[in-house]
């Protein structure tokens, strides 16, 4: 305020004499006024009305509103800093150091800035839903049993399920991924405490042999574990155990139970010999984890006798024949392999042995060979694994 030559306070007013404080715009305030109501920005050092001052770093520093646009201003609590996080999400973020510690997240999978709630931790880091669904542990423990899926047409007489141990592999998690995206609904994985801490094994669903044959995607599962450095064949721990749905040995139980018996009987013959061969194994290797059955079944032995001799080798799930399970008969002799042909191979010699022990009297397979029974199959891709393993001739 002005009055001549005369400069008086624009507060009190108060004419000003000696000492005075500029507040811009031409006005002035006394020592009192200033003491009472003004204080400076700690900026810039401008008298600003000490409610206009905005607070900035947890209330460090108070500045006026020229400064302010110098300062962040945080997205969550709306506080200004000199210093913030900066975000470059898809919509970008200022967050405060404490905000972003106490409230958010930075996905190991994207990059991008989430709220806490909006995110899952998966071996020790934390990841946005879409990122956790790419690497969620696609692992079932191995005591977990997922309901069936029975895949064919129908019209088979039963079902085959594999079980595909794989091994020595890295990123063991990003492989499981691949591979039951390659595998689809047909397999899930399970951890196997027989193995190293990188294998696992591949679980499918029951499907008939057609379906193996022809439609399950075995090629695409070998090829995503053989991209990962996996390996089944040349390990010291890997297996391919193949479960046979008991409705493929006899339309009763008395019929199948009596399939098994032969069945035992042959492979009792011919363990030390043609098996060991076909399984691609060792003979100490595979007593250890598949035991020749030993039944014991004698010329003399009636069916019922046959019967109750097979079923006597139960007492163990590592025999070469598996008759612990309920619903299916395990084969698991067979080394493992990431060989779509020698999978199916071994399904289909399964599958020969089968009909052939149902549709022959047990007195005849004392005097029936190899040969027999495998010389002459109907499936292409058996015919050429047994040649390959010398166990039929050439021109068979």
């Amino acid at each position: 305020m002005y009055d001549a030559e005369k400069i008086y306070c624009c507060e009190c007013g108060e004419e000003l004499q000696d000492t005075m404080y500029d507040i811009g715009n031409d006005d002035y305030i006394c020592q009192d006024c200033r003491d009472a109501h003004y204080v400076e920005c700690d900026d810039c050092g401008r008298l600003v009305p000490d409610g206009d001052l905005i607070a900035v770093d947890n209330n460090d520093r108070f500045v006026c509103d020229h400064c302010i646009d110098e300062y962040y201003t945080c997205d969550h609590c709306g506080g200004y800093f000199s210093d913030c996080y900066l975000a470059i999400n898809t919509i970008p973020l200022t967050l405060c150091d404490h905000c972003y510690g106490y409230h958010y997240f930075t996905c190991e999978g994207c990059g991008e800035v989430y709220y806490h709630e909006d995110g899952e931790y998966i071996d020790g880091c934390c990841y946005c839903y879409d990122c956790a669904d790419d690497r969620r542990n696609r692992i079932l423990p191995y005591s977990a049993k997922p309901s069936p899926m029975f895949l064919g047409d129908g019209t088979g007489t039963g079902y085959y399920g594999v079980e595909l141990e794989i091994d020595d592999g890295h990123d063991k998690q990003e492989a499981a991924k691949d591979i039951s995206e390659a595998g689809g609904d047909h397999i899930y994985i399970k951890e196997d405490g027989s193995l190293s801490c990188e294998g696992m094994e591949i679980v499918t669903h029951p499907a008939t042999l057609n379906y193996h044959v022809n439609n399950f995607p075995w090629g695409e599962i070998c090829e995503a574990a053989l991209s990962y450095g996996y390996r089944s064949h040349d390990t010291d721990t890997c297996g391919l155990h193949i479960h046979a749905s008991r409705s493929l040995f006899g339309s009763t139980e008395i019929e199948q139970d009596l399939t098994i018996a032969k069945i035992i009987l042959l492979i009792d013959r011919w363990y030390d010999t043609y098996v060991v061969r076909l399984a691609r194994r060792r003979l100490s290797t595979m007593r250890r984890w598949a035991d020749k059955p030993n039944a014991d079944i004698r010329p003399e032995d009636d069916d019922g006798d046959a019967v109750y001799k097979s079923k006597k080798t139960a007492n163990s799930r590592y025999k070469a024949v598996n008759l612990c399970n309920y619903k299916t008969v395990e084969f698991r002799f067979f080394r493992g392999t990431l060989r779509q042909d020698t999978i199916i191979a071994s399904i289909q010699w399964i599958d020969t042995l089968v009909r052939y022990c149902r549709n022959t009297q047990l007195k005849d397979l004392f005097s029936t060979n190899w040969d027999d029974v495998f010389g002459d199959t109907e499936y292409a891709e058996l015919t050429e694994y047994l040649k390959q393993r010398n166990l039929i001739k050439e021109g068979n």
